[in-house]
């Protein structure tokens, strides 16, 4: 515990100094002045005598006293709160300052576990504080829906439309195929993932974390100009982890187990993950705990936290001032 305002308390004992020894001079000028005037009232000392009357004027010199002591109590108490009791600690927040790309296969075989995704990114984006998020889409060419911003509402707004169309096939929201069918081929799987890459801003200078949450089935086809080991060794560069949703792991024959390995080895080399989406495991669930993973990543910077600790002082102020009324209610003052 320790106050703000730590010279406050030093002012007030110092005015309060002035105004003690000012009132204790004007009352021996006063008393000395009375003296010179004289009694105007006649063998009082008859009245003064009296033992009711002496009991009288103890009871009003001991509630005055009370009533004295409450008030300077008071002035005590407001001089510290003036000051502003405080503690401080030290203090590691949990940082979420995280740069998350999603990048998505949007080729026919993609389009409902793109929904899922994005449906469920929609509903983090709700809860996010610093961090950004974009969206790119790819088949045989990759387009960046939107970039990474931190404009939530935005975000939000176009993760539904592109929820909307992937769950319509293009009939309601925006068209997610627009722009991805300009090249050779479909599911170029590796210049999606490098495209995704290079949507980070900052280079490596960059601090903040930076993941990239890939679905695809990993079925390429056509000449992609980079490879999907590529652009994993691309994302490892750029300190860029990826994390793979494969919903087409059936592990049912060598190619599927050809493919799925491929893009599980990519993911975990970037220091992400791989999670093979099947009827037991739904797409929220692996993308809540991508989001536990990274948030654990890292932590905030240590600061000092200073917070006000008013409530003792402001309960004995509401006390001495009902004590005061009472005791200047018995004074009759």
């Amino acid at each position: 515990m320790g106050l703000i305002f730590w010279w406050v308390p030093l002012v007030a004992l110092v005015v309060a100094g002035v105004a003690v020894w000012l009132t204790v001079r004007r009352l021996r000028r006063e008393r000395g002045r009375l003296r010179r005037l004289g009694t105007p009232v006649a063998h009082s000392e008859r009245l003064t005598e009296l033992p009711v009357y002496r009991r009288l004027v103890r009871r009003y010199r001991a509630l005055l006293v009370a009533a004295l002591v409450v008030l300077v109590a008071l002035g005590g108490v407001g001089a510290l709160l003036a000051a502003r009791p405080s503690s401080t600690q030290v203090v590691e927040p949990p940082s979420y300052k995280r740069d998350i790309v999603l990048c998505l296969d949007v080729s026919g075989s993609m389009t409902e576990v793109d929904a899922q995704i994005v449906e469920t990114f929609a509903q983090l984006a709700q809860g996010l504080d610093g961090e950004r998020i974009g969206l790119t889409l790819f088949d045989s060419s990759a387009v960046t829906a939107f970039p990474l911003t931190d404009d939530y509402d935005f975000v939000t707004e176009q993760l539904r439309r592109y929820g909307a169309s992937f769950d319509s096939l293009g009939e309601d929201g925006t068209r997610y195929w627009s722009g991805t069918d300009l090249g050779e081929g479909a599911s170029l799987i590796g210049d999606g993932l490098a495209s995704c890459v290079l949507g980070f801003d900052g280079g490596s200078e960059s601090t903040r974390p930076k993941s990239v949450v890939l679905a695809t089935d990993n079925y390429v086809n056509g000449q992609a100009l980079v490879t999907l080991a590529e652009a994993g060794e691309l994302a490892t560069e750029r300190d860029v982890r990826v994390y793979a949703l494969n919903p087409a792991d059936y592990s049912s024959d060598a190619v599927a187990d050809e493919v799925a390995g491929e893009l599980e080895q990519v993911a975990v080399d970037t220091g992400g993950a791989y999670y093979a989406l099947s009827d037991d495991d739904t797409v929220s669930a692996v993308i809540d705990a991508i989001d536990e993973r990274e948030a654990g990543l890292f932590t905030g910077t240590r600061r000092l936290v200073v917070t006000d600790q008013p409530q003792g002082l402001v309960i004995a102020a509401l006390l001495g001032v009902a004590g005061a009324f009472l005791l200047l209610w018995r004074v009759r003052l």
